[in-house]
């Protein structure tokens, strides 16, 4: 398993926080939003800022275990936020 980092920014369409896994093992997503920025909302590829499944606050994070053909996506209410993901199994 592999170990990698990227910095996307998120903005108000659905933005590609990993990438499509393709392995059987599972992949680790661990997701910071750095203080001083705004809300970013987590889901699938239909993820609105009304309609998500975690809110992810300025200053916290969050980890997800992904399984093969799955992508997690993020989006802000307005303006763009860039946000620090760590994976694991890359």
């Amino acid at each position: 398993m592999g170990l990698s980092h990227s910095r996307p920014t998120i903005t108000t369409t659905a933005s590609q926080i990993s990438s499509n896994y393709g392995g059987k093992d599972g992949q680790s997503i661990s997701i910071q939003n750095p203080a001083g920025g705004s809300t970013v909302y987590i889901g699938g590829s239909t993820v609105t800022s009304s309609s998500y499944g975690y809110a992810l606050a300025e200053n916290s994070a969050m980890s997800i275990d992904l399984q093969y053909g799955e992508t997690l996506y993020g989006i802000v209410a307005s303006g763009t936020q860039q946000v620090n993901v760590l994976i694991q199994g890359a």
